[in-house]
């Protein structure tokens, strides 16, 4: 049996108004929340789920960087590369980087992966490129075209469902965005399930209430069914609890 280990991996926080959470709910309540990324390791592979934030950017990706990261502070060593480093690893020896979606919080630090297979849901790909109203276009196009221009031979567009290494597969979930998918994880405490920003809480999970920011609450209420049944541990996108239920980030 395919083994993983998961390491999460905290690159910035984040202040939100409780609603973006929790789909109509909390209208005079804020939440603070944290930002990752994840270092999954096993089977002779080095993986990442998203590329965290922070740190040196190719030129034209400044602006954007710091308009971002102005609303999502990254704090000291809780850049990608100062991150990477106190597991004793470079960029260049990431195998895989899963992509949970495109916004910017996600995929801030792509180009640090040029050696690495990057996998993005096919469908959604296509929708953050050309967006059908300007209301859903909330992607960092320079980011995107960077990836394009220069990353483009890396790329594996992925299909709803589908294994991208043993015991490493990817499900579509949609509702944050077209490109949302979940990663399922075999581990020694049994499937793990990282569930993008389709559930940015535990409450969102324990209570089965969606997420309020998003394109389609009705695919968000879905995956959140189908996530716990494709998981036997459920990790949501954004919650500080994590960090508290798992000491140090390690969950197995």
């Amino acid at each position: 049996m395919t083994y993983y280990r998961i390491q999460c991996l905290k690159t910035a926080s984040h202040t939100a108004p409780e609603p973006v959470f929790l789909f109509m709910k909390g209208f005079n309540r804020t939440r603070d929340v944290n930002c990752y990324f994840w270092l999954i390791q096993g089977e002779g592979k080095t993986i990442l789920v998203d590329t965290g934030m922070g740190g040196s950017y190719p030129n034209q990706l400044k602006e954007s960087a710091k308009g971002s990261e102005a609303g999502f502070p990254v704090g000291p060593g809780e850049d990608t590369l100062s991150q990477l480093e106190n597991h004793g690893l470079k960029p260049e020896q990431i195998d895989i980087v899963i992509l949970t979606h495109l916004h910017y919080d996600h995929i801030a630090n792509i180009p640090l992966f040029t050696h690495a297979e990057i996998v993005v849901n096919k469908e959604g790909w296509e929708a953050a490129r050309h967006p059908i109203h300007k209301v859903f276009d909330q992607f960092p196009h320079d980011v995107l075209d960077y990836m394009v221009e220069n990353m483009q031979s890396k790329l594996r567009l992925v299909g709803k469902e589908e294994e991208v290494a043993p015991g490493i597969r990817v499900i579509w979930t949609g509702g944050h965005t077209a490109c949302s998918q979940a990663v399922q994880i075999a581990t020694d405490i049994g499937r793990v399930v990282l569930t993008g920003d389709v559930a940015y809480l535990y409450d969102n999970l324990e209570e089965d209430h969606p997420i309020g920011y998003g394109v389609n609450v009705y695919e968000s209420v879905e995956a959140l069914r189908r996530l716990k049944a494709a998981g036997d541990v459920l990790l949501p996108g954004h919650d500080k609890e994590i960090m508290t239920r798992y000491p140090e980030g390690k969950i197995n």
